[in-house]
């Protein structure tokens, strides 16, 4: 093969063939979470199919015959299947199942031809007369490096304003480029490369390649555990997934860069590195576990700035620092098999290696994340990579005695460290020590990639955390969320028939009984069934939501709403913001429409609204349902927190006599219910976005995604302000200055100071206070 006419078209080249692939990762996920909704799993098991593919790839990249420039021209029409499968995914929600394969065989695909490039690369840099080892880990490290800043740059940057569609577009017209380019300036049809049999290249190289293996399996596991640290402080968003996976390329990139030079393998040798693998990986055990704490440490003495680039660097701060060391150790293991061994190709190596990471997080995702903790897997593989590695008694008596120090802190590190607190006692260290010291009691639920803990402090408080997010404070007994049941309450008073409803998202469950009292049928979708656990607590809202004609249905919601058939009265949108779980794709024009078209004409529509997303995310969300649902009225829950009550199109809303069963769920009389929801109704709000130019959200531009990812509502220092209150003028309803001059005035702010600091339905004669 000639020699490239520019070098900075080489050097592009060089750091660009690694990026797509990983942009496809992120891509492929955010299609199938459109479609099949569970976030956490879809992403692992994205990870294990790209390392499979890679596998497989590495390994018949010197037995296909194939060229750089045919890898590129299957991989322009690989994407152009791509965008064809997210362009036809509405038909394809029929067979949510067949769509969620097809999107895994694409990506394996894709996968597959892209690891095909670097040993084709690797092989013509050899051939050129290339240090091997050197010119390994300088493509190694400049490939990772751009991944890196690519990941963060695509979802921040552009994802919302180009779209998936056009992204993926214009990764083909550069796999294009580069197809053309190769086929002119190069001069065989493909390399000659070396081909050597894998059984014999196991058999001679045994001492190398089922290490190789071993350590990978042990890789591909931390990996899922380290993941799941992640959305347990930072909270499941889905950008986390990208800010993971950049961290773990940085590390990966930071260990070829360490090992260009020769001091790198004088430091850290194969031998040593087998050696020593078990304290090692111990040591990462408590790192893992002493970060967080570290962490938010810093998150309370450091005075940050409330800005979006701040709540980037504290995020990707705690990204970095967990799995840098991690990264960098099991990342050390391709550049020494290759100074070890260097006469099997590097392709093998990225087989074995990449097969190794794929079996470890499918073994995480098929039992061992519902079998074990994060100290039992952590400790597991410590004690495995110890019996494996050491074989002279006097070294695994030393050992031995690191061993027991650091299983000591461990032990004390997860007792006071409580993983079951979630994401927000995480983020600061005062409310991590004072939270992790009253636990008292405890109960977790697994269901596939879902986990669900029931948390209990000073033998009173109680709270749900799902998937590392602080959601739901918990009642027991004969007591129940008021917020969550006024919120089911408020579209009854505007239902015309009382038919069928449907509420997507269970919550506390508190929201599904307003409906289940008065409908015919109740259909509640909710992703994940672990969360009728919260039903144990509540007897009294079990009772209600187990009620005959009430249906369970373990569904995505909007996948639910675009392949159903029936028509309903009332639609609850009952997840509260669309932060996390890929939720916001509830609030696209898709979704939107979706329940436009499942409502009756007559029919009404509710939905919770966040005041803690930015004025600019209020705006776009109105901007998205402006013309479908045109009339609306909103009620005050809690702080923050709204109902937004809407009729369909241009039907205009029309308030009927309150059900009887509204006063008695809010456990008040008629004349009391009906006093506090005029109270607390603003009527006929003005849904028009004040910026006319706003865009859409859209399942292809993620506008709400992107801004949310940006600055996460909740984040430490931004959780004061109620947006809603700016964005519609709340205040002067509820003025106490206007409450002395006006009657009226007084008497709604006076009851809705017994509804914010009581949360009751009764007027306690409390005079009129600041409310917003």
């Amino acid at each position: 093969m000639t020699k490239l006419r520019s070098p900075k078209i080489e050097f592009l080249y060089l750091i660009w063939f690694g990026v797509p692939v990983l942009l496809y990762q992120i891509l492929i996920s955010r299609i199938l979470t459109q479609v099949f909704g569970s976030l956490f799993f879809i992403q692992l098991f994205l990870i294990a199919v790209a390392y499979l593919g890679t596998a497989l790839g590495s390994y018949w990249s010197l037995r296909l015959k194939l060229n750089l420039a045919k890898s590129h021209g299957v991989l322009f029409a690989l994407i152009l299947l791509l965008i064809s499968f997210d362009q036809s995914s509405s038909e394809l929600l029929a067979y949510p199942l067949m769509s969620l394969v097809l999107g895994f065989i694409l990506f394996f695909a894709i996968s597959f031809v892209s690891s095909v490039l670097l040993p084709l690369y690797f092989e013509e840099q050899r051939q050129r007369g290339q240090d091997e080892v050197s010119a390994f880990n300088k493509i190694y490290f400049y490939f990772h490096l751009l991944v890196v800043a690519g990941l963060i740059f695509m979802e921040l940057g552009f994802l919302h304003v180009l779209g998936i569609n056009k992204i993926l577009l214009f990764l083909g017209v550069m796999e294009w480029f580069w197809a053309m380019y190769w086929m002119k300036h190069s001069r065989a049809k493909q390399l000659n490369l070396p081909r050597t049999s894998f059984k014999k290249d196991l058999t001679e190289s045994s001492s190398v390649m089922i290490p190789l293996f071993i350590f990978s399996v042990f890789s591909g596991i931390i990996q899922s555990i380290l993941y799941r640290q992640i959305q347990n402080v930072l909270a499941p968003l889905a950008f986390h997934y990208s800010l993971y996976l950049a961290a773990l390329i940085l590390s990966w990139s930071l260990s070829s860069l360490w090992f260009r030079g020769k001091n790198g393998y004088k430091w850290l040798p194969w031998t040593r590195f087998k050696q020593n693998s078990g304290v090692l990986t111990l040591a990462l055990l408590v790192w893992s576990l002493s970060w967080p704490v570290f962490w938010s440490a810093l998150m309370d003495f450091v005075p940050w700035p409330n800005t979006s680039l701040a709540t980037f660097v504290q995020r990707a701060l705690f990204c970095v620092g967990l799995i840098l060391p991690t990264g960098f150790f099991f990342g050390s293991l391709l550049p020494l098999v290759k100074k070890e061994n260097d006469k099997i190709p590097v392709g093998t190596y990225l087989a074995i290696n990449s097969c190794g990471n794929a079996t470890g997080i499918l073994l995480f995702i098929s039992f061992l994340f519902e079998a074990t903790g994060i100290f039992q897997l952590w400790a597991l593989l410590g004690i495995l990579c110890l019996v494996f590695a050491n074989r002279s008694m006097k070294f695994r008596v030393m050992t031995s005695a690191t061993v027991m120090v650091l299983c000591t802190l461990t032990y004390f590190l997860v007792t006071d460290f409580s993983w079951a607190l979630g994401s927000y006692s995480h983020r600061s260290f005062a409310r991590w020590y004072k939270d992790s010291q009253s636990v008292t009691d405890n109960r977790v639920f697994k269901h596939n990639s879902s986990e669900v803990n029931f948390v209990e402090l000073d033998h009173s408080h109680k709270f749900m955390i799902m998937n590392g997010h602080h959601s739901i404070n918990l009642y027991s007994g004969k007591s129940y969320s008021p917020t969550d049941t006024f919120m089911g309450l408020t579209p009854l008073s505007y239902v015309n028939k009382f038919n069928n409803a449907l509420v997507i998202g269970l919550g506390t469950g508190a929201t599904v009984m307003g409906s289940a009292d008065t409908f015919k049928h109740v259909d509640v979708i909710d992703l994940d069934p672990t969360m009728l656990k919260v039903l144990d607590f509540m007897p009294l809202v079990a009772k209600k939501v187990r009620s005959p004609n009430v249906k369970f249905t373990e569904a995505d919601g909007l996948t639910f709403l675009r392949t159903q058939n029936r028509r309903y009265d009332l639609i609850i949108n009952n997840v509260p913001s669309p932060v996390y779980f890929a939720a916001a794709k509830l609030w696209s024009r898709e979704a939107i429409e979706a329940v436009y078209e499942s409502l009756e004409e007559d029919g009404i529509f509710a939905q919770w609204l966040d005041g803690e997303l930015s004025l600019e995310n209020i705006n776009i969300q109105l901007q998205t349902s402006q013309d479908l649902f045109k009339h609306c009225d909103m009620f005050y829950l809690q702080f923050n927190f709204y109902s937004l009550v809407c009729s369909k199109g241009d039907r205009a809303l029309s308030l009927h006599k309150h059900p009887e069963a509204a006063a008695n769920l809010m456990q008040t009389d008629t004349v009391s219910y009906s006093q506090f929801f005029e109270a607390l109704r603003f009527p006929a709000v003005n849904t028009a976005p004040q910026n006319s130019l706003a865009p859409s959200n859209t399942l292809d531009q993620p506008y709400m995604d992107v801004l949310v990812a940006r600055n996460p509502p909740g984040w430490v220092g931004n959780d004061s302000q109620d947006n809603v209150v700016t964005y519609f003028n709340l205040a002067q309803y509820v003025n106490p200055d206007l409450a002395l001059k006006s009657p009226e005035v007084d008497k709604r702010c006076r009851l809705f100071n017994s509804w914010i600091f009581r949360k009751e339905f009764k007027d306690n004669g409390e005079l009129c206070s600041p409310i917003f």
